[in-house]
């Protein structure tokens, strides 16, 4: 049966990871087993290719020469069996585009207390180091050793990339790839392989720079256990826009996701929204943490 809290994230943050869960789809995904001719608009460039440079630009956001602040609004909705909101969440935080850590400035409208501004982030600093492989000393063991390139092994062989078309996102030309589940493949937890086998996934990426610059993935059909006794995953949506402000400067701008699942006798549904606003130039600071 299939752990709560893999259906029920903690915290807004857990499902920002598992959107970077799903870019690892894209930019790890087995490029060798898909057709590598080029298409009519792809530039002369193969799948494998636009894949390959898409790698290499991710690990240079953040790196650019200008640094912006922002707020970022995270909202959480949860439903009841009948699909009726019973709870309502919200966090604002102020966010940079370099390595700090984002702070929590108001917890459901109004601002957040001393003590909420503490737990957060020290749940951060767990967070931290459960996702990114950061020591307690705020050290990381490896440079750029973060969700993507630790899920390497995880994610490589289980996704095959297709160039399907081209489109312009926000007035900028975008290569659009599909992501097709390899069945032969075999996820050692039977859980996931299962939802992975029964994932669409699209990713827009940005021909100019090879920014990953839209994503967009959804459950196609209900995943049973025990044949439903034990549990059902419904409903998987998860979609993420990003921004350009500069160059190898991209921030999510908007990220949405919707759950809807049964474990045992008790339903999980929520939906969860974040959104980026108010991007201002400001001065690079070395993280705190």
């Amino acid at each position: 049966m299939p752990s709560p809290n893999l259906i029920k994230p903690d915290s807004f943050w857990s499902v920002c990871q598992l959107g970077q869960a799903f870019l690892v789809f894209s930019l790890l995904g087995q490029a060798s087993l898909a057709d590598e001719k080029t298409a009519p608009f792809s530039d002369g460039l193969t799948v494998g290719q636009i894949v390959k440079r898409a790698r290499e630009a991710s690990k240079q956001v953040g790196r650019g020469d200008v640094v912006f602040k922002f707020y970022r609004k995270a909202s959480f909705d949860k439903f009841d069996a009948d699909g009726d909101v019973v709870e309502k969440n919200s966090k604002t935080y102020r966010a940079y585009t370099d390595d700090r850590d984002q702070e929590l400035r108001k917890v459901n409208g109004r601002p957040a207390t001393k003590s909420e501004r503490y737990r957060d982030y020290k749940k951060h600093q767990e967070r931290q180091r459960r996702y990114l492989n950061k020591r307690k000393d705020g050290v990381s063991r490896k440079r750029n050793e973060n969700l993507i390139t630790r899920n390497l092994d995880l994610f490589e062989d289980k996704f095959i990339p297709s160039l399907v078309g081209e489109e312009k996102l926000n007035g900028r030309d975008a290569f659009v790839i599909s992501l097709k589940p390899n069945k032969k493949y075999k996820h050692k937890s039977r859980i996931v392989n299962r939802i992975m086998d029964q994932l669409d996934t699209k990713v827009w990426v940005d021909k100019e720079e090879f920014q990953v610059s839209q994503l967009s993935t959804r459950l196609l059909k209900p995943v049973n256990f025990l044949g439903g006794l034990a549990g059902t995953i419904k409903t998987i949506n998860i979609a993420v826009t990003q921004k350009r402000l500069a160059k190898n400067t991209w921030v999510d701008e908007k990220v949405n996701a919707h759950f809807d699942a049964r474990i045992a006798w008790k339903t999980y549904q929520f939906r969860m929204e974040s959104l980026s606003a108010e991007f201002e130039r400001t001065e690079r600071e070395d993280p705190k943490s």
